[in-house]
């Protein structure tokens, strides 16, 4: 969210400035590795409103970086036929007229052969969906936000953030920044640099493993799309990258950025090949690799955007993982909004801080 706060502030001719505590593309936080998704599917229809919104963002993005960061792959979701999740999803796309094929599993190994759903099973497809190259996005939008001026400071941490004046300032290993407007985005860092709001944040352990097909030819981007297991909560890309990524979506183990375990958990990883065997039986796949990251949400899942209570001039911008990476360079463009003009056209309203308690305390 930061990267693409700095590329639409720099597109505005604002004399824009990034701060990175690590090295640009480092693996520490929630946004680098080789693919994320991106859906317009939700059962909220304020989260498909905006998914479309940021679609052409990803298409303009798309077009000047130097490598293919957006895949329509199209997204196979699937659960029992009384999956509430599955059903309420199903039912708002419907609602609003956005395109979607609602499958039977034999259709759906008709479609997709490689694909081996339970017989009973249910199935929607949106083909407006997808992958994003998660690290490649993170650096196009770094590389534009420089050519259009912007400064960037990594390696860099800040030691104190002072709001007593109207002009924020930064203590840093580089010096000291004072800022007419300040966007605080800081991943899973958000607990303990927004500490002073008692936010419910939680910080919770995730982890994603690589499986390499026999036939990989037959599990690219294309002829297999991206695939979630409404049920179990997994979910799967097709090979790209290292292999077949799989990961489980419930959230993990309650963490911290700064003592998160990032030992792999081979259980896990069994219970994802154990999966993978089950939908893609022909797929004769090994272990490649395993990586954690963070998710950092909110209780009721809503992301938390909107002016600092002890000072309007700093944004804060946060709880935004385990769905948050598809919205950015929207975000961006809301921050970038919000920092130059006070306020944007996006229905926002539902994230704003003010909405748990503790954001309001002193």
């Amino acid at each position: 969210m930061g990267s693409a706060a700095l590329y639409h502030l720099a597109r505005r001719g604002a004399p824009a400035v990034g701060i990175e505590q690590f090295q640009i593309g480092h693996a520490l936080g929630s946004s680098h590795g080789f693919s994320r998704i991106f859906r317009d599917i939700y059962y909220d229809p304020l989260y498909v409103e905006l998914a479309e919104a940021a679609i052409p963002l990803w298409q303009e993005l798309d077009a000047l970086s130097r490598e293919k960061l957006m895949q329509f792959t199209g997204l196979l979701y699937f659960g029992r036929p009384d999956n509430e999740v599955f059903r309420k999803s199903v039912g708002v796309m419907e609602a609003t007229n956005r395109p979607i094929d609602i499958m039977t599993a034999q259709e759906v190994a008709a479609r997709f052969p490689p694909l081996r759903l339970p017989p009973d099973a249910v199935a929607c497809f949106t083909p407006q969906a997808g992958l994003l190259n998660v690290g490649l996005c993170v650096l196009a939008h770094l590389e534009q936000a420089r050519r259009l001026g912007a400064t960037i400071h990594q390696q860099t941490s800040v030691h104190n953030i002072d709001l007593a004046q109207d002009m924020p300032v930064l203590d840093t290993s580089a010096g000291q920044f004072r800022c007419e407007r300040l966007i605080i985005s800081p991943g899973p860092w958000a607990p303990q640099i927004l500490r002073e709001l008692a936010l419910p944040l939680r910080v919770t352990r995730q982890q994603e493993f690589y499986f390499l097909p026999t036939d990989r030819s037959r599990k690219r981007p294309g002829p297999l799309p991206v695939f979630g297991d409404l049920d179990a909560k997994f979910y799967g890309f097709p090979d790209f990258g290292p292999g077949l990524k799989t990961a489980d979506d419930g959230l993990g183990q309650e963490t911290s950025a700064s003592e998160v375990d990032r030992t792999l958990d081979l259980n896990k990883r069994d219970q994802l090949q154990r999966w993978l065997d089950t939908i893609l039986p022909d797929h004769g796949c090994s272990y490649h690799e395993g990586a954690t990251c963070m998710y950092t949400v909110t209780p009721d899942k809503d992301f938390l955007i909107g002016p600092h209570p002890q000072n309007p001039n700093v944004i804060v911008a946060a709880g935004f993982s385990g769905h948050g990476f598809k919205f950015s360079p929207l975000i961006g463009k809301i921050l970038a909004d919000l920092a130059v003009a006070g306020k944007t056209e996006y229905p926002i309203e539902r994230f704003r801080l003010e909405r748990f308690h503790g954001a309001v305390a002193s």
